[in-house]
């Protein structure tokens, strides 16, 4: 069912709300200041959005666009291994930018349970530009999915402890990932 106009509205503004304090303040911020800033009152933002959770996915929402373009294109690419290794370094590297981002990827899309199509889109691309690059000799044969969501998440918690030049650490991250990936 399509919301009215004014409900829309609202929505997008408690979401938009929530991206900006969560960049601030982390995950955590404070719900009642999320329905201040987005100027609905506190049972707007409970109907709209019943649990924390249900609002981090609405906030991780607009992230997965990238994502799922991101995968579209590594379908069309002369050399999928070169370009999912360019795109898992281009997602850690906006990791370390954005500690929120992180956060997102990991507890909404990798850990959680929303998303489950998008999540299956993704993992069989990647599991399929793996077996590309495996029968090409670019990749071990025991490189698998779990070693990427593993890199996500290791990134995620390097991005969170690195004090300065984050970006720097996700870059030299992924590439101690990749080589250790590569084929001997």
């Amino acid at each position: 069912m399509a919301l009215r106009i004014d409900a829309r509205e609202n929505r997008d503004r408690i979401v938009d709300a929530a991206a900006e304090l969560f960049a601030r303040q982390g995950l955590s911020a404070p719900m009642s200041e999320i329905a201040r800033r987005a100027g609905v009152g506190a049972a707007t933002l409970s109907r709209r959005f019943p649990t924390r959770d249900a609002l981090i996915d609405a906030v991780f929402e607009r992230q997965l666009g990238w994502w799922m373009h991101a995968i579209a294109e590594l379908e069309r690419a002369p050399d999928a291994w070169a370009a999912l290794s360019d795109l898992l370094e281009q997602a850690c590297v906006e990791q370390a930018r954005d500690q929120v981002c992180a956060d997102l990827v990991v507890r909404a899309f990798f850990q959680g349970t929303s998303f489950e199509a998008e999540k299956s889109v993704l993992r069989a691309t990647v599991e399929r530009i793996l077996e590309t690059a495996k029968r090409a000799g670019s990749v071990r044969a025991d490189v698998g999915w779990d070693d990427i969501v593993l890199l996500m998440e290791a990134n995620a918690g390097a991005a969170d402890l690195a004090s300065s030049a984050p970006e720097l650490a996700a870059r030299r991250l992924v590439g101690h990932f990749l080589r250790s990936f590569a084929a001997a």
